[in-house]
């Protein structure tokens, strides 16, 4: 009987484990907002129209962005270019909401089966003989366990930090967000 008692505690244990964590998480995750803004900026040595051509050109940045395998090109929808980015993490397709040569450009994710959204916003900006570029993201996680995790593991800064610092190495710059 001792044996089989140590064993029940341990299963109830488990099973606590097991069942009290995600619930924990979902429980936290309800409290944090679904929305955030995040924004990181740099500042290039290059001029603003080069600038602009790598960051207008979604369909290219697979060449130089390194995370990104592959970027597929999709069917326009009412004049808006789309496109998947294809990731170690998946695909995720997004739209061009709008183009503003060569000042701004603000893309969207399009596909709301995902657990994250959201739109980013380049803005570039002439600085001295170079350029300032600042990408700002609001962004929302639907998911309350994942807006935990992101909390802990995956900043909302780190996809525009390495999209800044891709940036500034194909421009042969050593520039940092």
């Amino acid at each position: 009987m001792g044996r089989r008692n140590l064993l029940m505690r341990w299963l109830v244990v488990v099973a606590a484990i097991v069942i009290g964590v995600p619930v924990l998480l979902a429980i936290v995750g309800m409290m944090l907002p679904r929305d955030h803004l995040a924004r990181m900026s740099i500042t290039l040595r290059t001029d603003p129209a080069r600038v602009w051509a790598l960051v207008s050109d979604v369909g290219a940045t697979a060449r130089w962005r390194p995370e990104i395998t592959a970027v597929e090109p999709r069917p326009a929808v009412e004049g808006h270019e789309r496109f998947v980015e294809v990731d170690r993490h998946g695909r995720t397709p997004f739209e061009v909401v709008a183009r503003e040569p060569p000042v701004r450009q603000v893309v969207r994710i399009v596909d709301d089966g995902l657990p994250f959204g959201g739109t980013w916003t380049y803005d570039l900006a002439p600085s001295g003989a170079g350029t300032s570029l600042t990408i700002s993201e609001a962004g929302f996680i639907r998911n309350p366990i994942f807006r935990v995790m992101s909390r802990i593991a995956f900043p909302p800064t780190a996809t525009m930090d390495a999209y800044l610092r891709a940036l500034a190495a194909e421009l042969g710059e050593t520039a940092e967000p």
